[in-house]
């Protein structure tokens, strides 16, 4: 008996060490505060309370408070990956320390929100842990009118909520043969035989033959975006953008049209790989496909990801329904990129893969990458060997009969290691970051020509072009037109007057590269200016003198 409390001590002890060295929301704040006070080109503000009425930070770094082409940093979105949100902290104090910030911050603004959904903190922190995706909303998880039901129970009382197997001839799941701990689902094809079922840790407390259906789990601020929003589906609010979290962060990317791009630290993936351009789904009456123009950019991002940054064999992590990524592209017309800005080394699992192929290529089977394994191998060489509850034999009274145990991967572990872990991938993200801000694009302008036609009579002529790497905008952004556009102007003083052009031009987005000329006929002297570019550019101006 003794022995078994030794283990259940250092289980635990072990757990605590190695995830809640995290922020909770109290030191969250005050880091956040605490780097504003000490630098000058850092403020906080709130932007936002959540529905369990805590404040959303906003950080930002610039140089002037004045409206400057800005990056939006993400994370926390998704209450089960906290490991985004001290990676943005990591990465603004990278950057806080890096000598050549100001230089950029002279031309760029960068803001952060670390926390999103910050209500998901605190149940990172519960006494009784379990994967929470969602806000403090009480939600009525299995739409029967009643409200948490039928939670969790902890069967054996080691303050996990992980999963009960239960050996049952109508079973799906078998031990796989790569790890006896990891649970598979049987493949008839190779003569394979389900030996158990798999539920979640607790009772069917109304007795409807669902286990944990109502656990009143709250809204996944993920899921409640307008973009593609999963209606009535679990998580996702009971109406398109109903929580104070999501239109804090909609009210503010709509409100500061000088948002360029955004980078999310979530759950999903499309910088490892770059969105693929597809013509039907493109010229569909509800655009579902990044446009063509906005792929190339996407794959020279993904380039600077991969191969400037060296953030390699990323894994793949499609979109999912009513996300903050595909809403800030698909509706906010801003280039949306998404990462989840950790995971296991594959230069580590190297020799472990080749030695494992190499096993079932002489069986004749066919090699498959089990994440699961891959994560215990991972943890085990990290001497982290307190991440899977082993299983345990139960008496379960909705089983009565049956053999069933508890066990599984401890809550939130596999998208969350240890903050030491993270250091290295703060220290790459940063570099894309820097790499990306340094590719936005540039407006420059030619000498311009000043013709004089008569002793009164000029014609000006001014070519715009954009020199950074990337557009001037997302080309989705010409078609939900909420934007703002290219615009090249010319102002003229009291003593001149247009004879022939246009006050103003507007056109699309501006390619990389990609010029246009411009031309006026003007009668008067004295000087003229002409302004050119657009909020996620800057403004471009040239004075000219007509003598």
């Amino acid at each position: 008996m003794r022995k078994k409390i030794l283990f259940f001590f250092l289980f635990i002890f072990g757990f605590s060490q190695a995830q809640n060295d995290y922020f909770n929301y109290e030191d969250l704040s005050q880091k956040l505060k605490e780097l504003a006070s000490k630098n000058k080109s850092c403020s906080v503000k709130s932007i936002g309370k959540s529905s369990g009425g805590k404040d959303i930070w906003l950080l930002t770094l610039s140089s002037s408070e004045k409206a400057k082409p800005a990056l939006l940093i993400t994370a926390g979105i998704d209450g089960k990956h906290q490991a985004g949100t001290q990676i943005a902290v990591k990465l603004i104090e990278q950057l806080l320390d890096d000598a050549n910030l100001s230089k950029l911050l002279e031309e760029k603004t960068l803001y952060f929100v670390p926390s999103v959904n910050p209500d998901a903190i605190s149940a990172y922190f519960t006494k009784l842990k379990y994967e929470k995706s969602g806000n403090a909303t009480k939600t009525d998880d299995d739409r029967d009118g009643k409200i948490g039901e039928d939670g969790f129970e902890d069967l054996n009382n080691d303050g996990f909520i992980t999963q009960v197997r239960i050996e049952d001839v109508t079973g799906s799941y078998i031990e796989s043969p790569d790890d006896e701990r990891i649970l598979v689902k049987a493949d008839p094809s190779k003569n394979q035989v389900g030996k158990y079922n798999l539920i979640s840790e607790g009772f069917d407390n109304d007795k409807d033959g669902k286990f944990n259906e109502d656990i009143s789990e709250g809204v996944n601020i993920d899921k409640n975006f307008t973009f593609d929003h999963p209606v009535f589906e679990k998580g996702s609010g009971v109406y398109v953008a109903s929580e104070p979290e999501t239109r804090a962060l909609l009210d503010f990317l709509y409100l500061n049209q000088h948002i360029y791009g955004v980078l999310t630290f979530g759950m999903h993936n499309n910088l490892s790989e770059a969105p693929k351009f597809d013509s039907k789904s493109a010229s569909s009456r509800i655009v579902k496909s990044w446009l063509e123009n906005d792929v190339k950019a996407a794959e020279h991002v993904s380039k600077l990801y991969t191969e400037k940054a060296a953030i390699k064999d990323g894994p793949k992590l499609p979109m999912t329904k009513g996300n903050f990524a595909q809403t800030a592209y698909y509706h906010a017309g801003k280039f949306s990129f998404s990462t989840p800005s950790w995971w296991i080394d594959k230069a580590e699992e190297k020799k472990d893969s080749t030695e494992a192929k190499t096993e079932k290529s002489k069986k004749g089977e066919k090699s498959e990458v089990n994440p699961e394994i891959e994560f215990l191998k991972w943890s085990e060489r990290n001497q982290l060997n307190n991440l899977f509850v082993n299983w345990t034999s139960i008496k379960h009274p909705d089983f009565p009969n049956r053999k069933a145990e508890v066990g599984g991967f401890v809550p939130y572990v596999m998208n969350n290691p240890p903050s030491k872990f993270l250091d290295e991938s703060a220290v790459k993200h940063k570099l894309f970051l820097v790499e990306l801000m340094n590719a936005m694009p540039k407006i420059e302008t030619s000498i311009p020509v000043v013709e004089k036609l008569d002793s009164n009579l000029f014609r000006i002529t001014i070519k715009v072009v954009n020199k950074g790497m990337l557009p001037t905008y997302a080309e989705i952004g010409d078609k939900i037109r909420f934007i703002s556009r290219m615009k090249t102007e010319i102002k003229l003083n009291g003593n001149q007057k247009m004879v022939s052009g246009r006050k103003y031009f507007l056109r699309n987005t501006l390619q990389p590269d990609e010029s246009e000329e411009y031309s006026w006929l003007v009668s008067g002297s004295g000087t003229a200016t002409i302004t050119a570019g657009c909020a996620t550019t800057g403004i471009k101006e040239i004075k000219v003198e007509l003598k």
